[in-house]
């Protein structure tokens, strides 16, 4: 028999085998809380204004202040776990995720809601760049591919899932429980990470931290997607323009303070670098178009069609099932084909750029069936494949003391895709049914066009004898928004094809 000093947890934490699926549980497990709380308190809203007596307009703020946390840190925060450790920085973003759900589920005001969510969404970010950099460093060379799959496969099952989870529990419970569902799951995903990830011990070039650079950085992000959150409600103001040429000429000192420095947050050379930066358009490209039409899609269900939330958050369903089972393979294949990466970072853009082809189809006869449900079947094996596949390949465009930054720039690019998405889509949809319905001029009162208007813009038709213009319009503005996001694979085609081969690296 095997004989030690050690305990039974320490001899489990110190066998690779076992430490290594169970590293993969435990990464799977953070990145699948965070992706549900992105879209689970989509469809609380209406009960969290009802309840807090806030209107929807600072609701929203709930959604807006974890987004924007999301999209500004993880570079910064993948930065300090590749200095202190990654273990340390998911750790700390695990408790203080788990403790603000709990905050949130007792919040007594919006005003605590919103600063408990902000909170969370720090968490969230601090835990976003481990998930990968973690992985990156628990498995060998040849299963890398497989693990970056299925983690990608299980987080993706919690952006679709958070919106069916969300429904039955709002039908069945207070939204509060939306948040208290998260603190078992939290303390599993700490319990496993304290016990199983083993701290890597990688040798960071430098040890030293760019402070002002970060500091820069989320300065720079912070307004930029601000304005890109205020857009999709108020379009573009003078407010959200400020904002943006504001946020714009920050990043244009961050890149003057990273010239500057000694030991820079950000190698200013990674942007030169093709392995790295065309697999980051692609997913920017690939992200605006998706995640940033879901929420459309969702109004078009359940305001439209008139799906109850459970409904809305089930017509996913099918995509989902696909994802989950194919984005392990999705990553084995990737791994196989490692040196003609590009190819299938090209084949998953042309699926999913398809899947938007054919919504725009979809007329005032389609249904559910005949207009979405082909869609989201070819989505379904096109996002596994497209998001394994540019992971694999940012991932392995850097080394191993540069991981936790790279996921860090993978996730901004991610984030920051699809906050762009969801505005310009707003705006091109608005637009879009704007000019259908300005034929109702000179034939209504204005009071009355501007209510059809504002109706329409949430996908609600008419309940008169404009009922069928509303309805078209409603529908020609979907049409539209899909081919913007069909046209978005064209750029992304091309940025996977200049995809290179990354030199072999001493792991």
């Amino acid at each position: 028999m095997f004989k030690n000093n050690h305990t039974g947890s320490e001899f489990i934490s110190r066998n690779p085998k076992i430490t290594k699926w169970m590293t993969l549980a435990a990464t799977c497990l953070g990145l699948l809380l965070l992706n549900i709380d992105l879209f689970i308190v989509n469809v609380a809203l209406p009960s969290i204004g009802h309840d807090l007596h806030a209107p929807v307009n600072i609701v929203s703020w709930t959604i807006s202040t974890y987004v924007l946390m999301l999209g500004v840190l993880p570079a910064g925060l993948g930065k300090i776990g590749d200095i202190w450790g990654q273990k340390k920085c998911y750790l700390g973003g695990l408790a203080l995720f788990t403790l603000a759900s709990l905050a949130c589920g007792l919040a007594s005001s919006i005003g605590w809601l919103i600063a408990f969510r902000t909170l969370q969404g720090i968490g969230a970010a601090a835990i976003t760049p481990g998930t990968l950099a973690i992985l990156i460093r628990a498995f060998p060379r040849n299963q890398k591919g497989f693990a970056i799959g299925l983690n990608g496969g299980i987080g993706g099952l919690g952006l679709v899932a958070g919106p069916v989870l969300g429904g039955v529990i709002i039908a069945g419970s207070s939204w509060r429980w939306i948040f208290f569902v998260n603190i078992p799951l939290g303390l599993l995903a700490i319990m496993l990470t304290a016990v199983f990830v083993v701290e890597s011990q990688v040798e960071v070039k430098s040890k030293a931290m760019d402070w002002l650079g970060m500091l820069c950085l989320c300065m720079g992000l912070f307004p930029i997607l601000f304005a890109f959150t205020r857009a999709e409600s108020d379009g573009f103001d003078p407010l959200s323009i400020c904002s943006l040429l504001g946020g714009l000429a920050v990043i244009g000192l961050f890149v003057f303070v990273e010239k500057k420095t000694r030991h820079p947050l950000i190698e200013l050379s990674l942007f030169k670098n093709a392995a790295f930066i065309m697999p980051c358009i692609s997913l920017f490209l690939f992200s605006a178009a998706l995640f940033g039409s879901q929420p459309y899609w969702n109004l078009f269900f359940q305001n439209f069609w008139g799906f109850t939330p459970l409904q809305g958050g089930l017509a996913f369903l099918p995509a989902t099932v696909l994802i989950a089972a194919l984005t392990p393979f999705s990553g084995i294949i990737s791994q196989k084909s490692e040196r003609h990466l590009r190819y299938i970072v090209m084949l998953g853009v042309i699926l999913v750029g398809f899947s938007f082809f054919y919504v725009t189809r979809i007329n005032s006869q389609s249904h559910f069936v005949n207009g979405f449900l082909p869609a989201l079947l070819i989505r379904g094996v096109g996002i596994p494949i497209l998001m394994a596949s540019t992971s694999l390949a940012i991932m392995n465009a850097v080394s191993d003391d540069q991981s936790g930054l790279a996921a860090g720039m993978l996730n901004i690019f991610k984030n920051i895709g699809t906050a762009m998405g969801v505005t310009l889509l707003g705006q091109t949809y608005i637009h879009e049914v704007g000019q259908r319905l300005s034929l109702l001029h000179g034939v209504r009162s204005p009071y009355s066009v501007s209510e059809i208007k504002e109706s329409a813009y949430q996908f609600i038709s008419s309940h008169d004898h404009f009922r069928t213009m509303t309805a078209v319009a409603i529908i020609k503005g979907f049409d539209k928004m899909s081919m913007i996001c069909m046209l978005a694979f064209i750029p992304a085609f091309i940025s996977a094809f200049l995809i290179k081969s990354h030199k072999e690296r001493n792991l």
